[in-house]
């Protein structure tokens, strides 16, 4: 599993902007910055859209102010369900980015994937945030139970942070 030292691996994404998906590289859109990369199971998912979203939209302005070039949300969606997420909840224009990982090749490379097939996630992201500075993994958060986002909180990320 990826840990705090590695380097992030390479991998195409899409990256809702401007109201368009585009394909990225993560080589090419977190070099030279330090980011928060928030990773979730899915769109519309209860925690992730009730609870995780959210708790992230409340500190981006903490983020900002202490360092953070900029925010991600990815998730293991098609780029259809991936965009209208991000419309639906008017976080787009909030300073948050979404990145799609339509077959979830990412977080395969990183070791951060899970199935449960009862409720229909094949390979999907495991809930986990990290702050990547030149690419290089400075901290990684990862919940251990399904259903939370404690550990993986906006609030806890910028706990960190500021200390």
């Amino acid at each position: 599993m990826i840990k705090i030292g590695d380097k992030l691996p390479k991998s195409k994404l899409f990256l809702f902007t401007n109201g368009i998906m585009q394909e990225v590289i993560t080589n090419h859109l977190f070099l030279n910055k330090k980011v928060i990369l928030f990773g979730m199971p899915g769109a519309f998912t209860p925690t992730c859209s009730n609870y995780h979203i959210p708790s992230i939209i409340d500190q981006i302005k903490n983020f900002k102010t202490n360092g953070i070039d900029d925010i991600y949300c990815l998730v293991v969606n098609d780029i259809h369900v991936t965009k209208i997420w991000a419309e639906k909840n008017g976080i787009t224009n909030k300073g948050l980015n979404f990145l799609a990982d339509p077959v979830g090749n990412l977080v395969t490379k990183m070791e951060l994937s899970f199935n449960d097939l009862d409720v229909g996630f094949i390979n999907r992201s495991k809930r986990f945030s990290m702050i990547l500075n030149n690419l290089t993994v400075e901290k990684l958060f990862l919940e251990t139970k399904r259903g939370v986002c404690k550990i993986t909180s906006g609030q806890n990320v910028f706990n960190y942070i500021k200390n």
